[in-house]
């Protein structure tokens, strides 16, 4: 007898965010439960997707919206074009050749930052699941709030036509997974029909783990810095202020797919410590791990996060952790804890915050302890698979049970 399957569907697997970071987490979790198999499929996100119908493309006209392969961290996965893909709102649109693709499969489950993307599976005719963050109008804030002009005006009104377009496809799904109190709650109170359910998405504890031996001569920050709603503008002025509160303070570290922009980079030589910020991109999975664990702590200066899953990394190895209230975070953090919080854009709050963990050892290693202690409790793969597994019994109308996950492992890690 042939296992279910399962067909996670994620806007795009470009970006190596935090949506592509559960994509890969429940592709993991599903197919090593034993009882489940699970494919990548990603849709259009782009107005320029070269597998969708585009209005300015006439050659596109005559083939339509295709379906193509690709490889994303050595995994295969297909991807959906969409018709009119200059549009935002057409991208969220059922089209045939995706509606046949995922008629193939028991259960559809999309991870998306904001919830109108289930709505490209309306038509399959199957139980669809939803993993979602945030709104597009609390995603876009930041975006929003930058010069006006045409652009500007276009992506205003694109937003509140996709957050219409959230509310319809939240009435849709059979069940919404979602990853922070705040969202949980607006489910509750603007689309009380959608069954909601708060499951927190794991991380790999074993390539995650704290060190034998810290270096602790940096201050770590991951992320993709050329995007608004990750604030590094606030990172590095809570840094300046620190280097002036401990002279002696670490170097920031910036780890991330993409360099900070031009403007922030001016703001860093204005500010006099070029010498003390290093830039790292690209950086593969094995020494963004062994960066994690050698760091002396780790800052979040985001205004808005899902959740923030670069938080749960620092935290499995056993890296304290200090974040903006931006929304995820403070799904996971327990304020003078397991880490610290400040308000969003408050500078001098986070260098103060930094400031106390690098001069109180103690509690510094402490604080990862906890971290780490809360990872292997409720964030490992184990834990936080266990949930969604359950779920998907349900909806599949199968009996659930331990029997369901059984996740050995990573050969090699201890």
């Amino acid at each position: 007898m042939s296992l279910p399957r399962i067909a996670i569907v994620v806007p795009c697997l470009a970006n190596n965010g935090g949506v592509c970071t559960v994509a890969a987490f429940l592709h993991r979790v599903i197919n090593e439960s034993g009882h489940y198999l699970a494919d990548l499929i990603s849709v259009a996100s782009s107005s320029r997707d070269e597998a969708s119908l585009r209005v300015l493309s006439p050659p596109s006209w005559f083939r339509g919206a295709r379906v193509t392969e690709g490889e994303w961290q050595g995994l295969t996965f297909r991807h959906a074009g969409a018709v009119f893909a200059e549009l935002e709102t057409f991208r969220y649109r059922p089209r045939p050749t995706l509606t046949r693709l995922l008629g193939g499969y028991n259960l559809v489950q999309i991870v998306s930052g904001s919830p109108a993307w289930a709505l490209v599976a309306r038509k399959c005719g199957r139980p669809v699941a939803l993993q979602v963050a945030t709104l597009a109008e609390r995603e876009r804030v930041s975006l929003l709030s930058q010069r006006d002009g045409p652009v500007q005006w276009w992506r205003r009104r694109m937003t509140r036509r996709t957050a219409r377009l959230d509310v319809e496809a939240l009435g849709l799904v059979d069940v919404a997974f979602v990853e922070n109190y705040w969202m949980e709650q607006w489910i509750r109170n603007h689309v009380p029909s959608c069954p909601v359910v708060f499951a927190l998405p794991g991380v790999d504890a074993d390539h995650f783990r704290p060190g034998t031996d810290r270096d602790e001569d940096f201050i770590l920050s991951v992320g993709r810095f050329a995007d608004p709603r990750k604030n590094i503008r606030l990172m590095i002025e809570a840094y300046h202020r620190l280097t002036r509160l401990v002279p002696a303070a670490p170097r920031l570290m910036l780890a991330g797919l993409t360099r900070p922009d031009p403007d922030v980079c001016d703001l860093v030589r204005t500010l006099g410590i070029l010498d003390r910020i290093e830039i790292r991109e690209n950086v593969s999975g094995e020494e963004l791990a062994r960066l994690y664990r050698n760091a002396a702590l780790f800052v979040l200066s985001s205004d808005e996060e899902g959740l923030g899953m670069v938080l749960l990394e620092a935290m499995a190895s056993g890296t304290p952790v200090v974040s903006t209230r931006c929304g995820g975070p403070e799904s996971i953090i327990t304020d003078g804890g397991s880490g610290f919080l400040t308000p969003v854009g408050d500078a001098p709050a986070l260098a103060a915050r930094m400031r106390d963990l690098l001069m109180d050892a103690p509690r510094r290693h402490a604080m990862g302890r906890e971290g780490r202690r809360l990872v292997e409790e409720k964030f490992s793969l184990q834990a936080a698979g266990h949930r969604f597994l359950e779920h998907y019994d349900e909806l599949l109308g199968r009996s659930g049970g331990e029997r369901l996950l059984c996740i050995p492992p990573t050969p090699g890690k201890s």
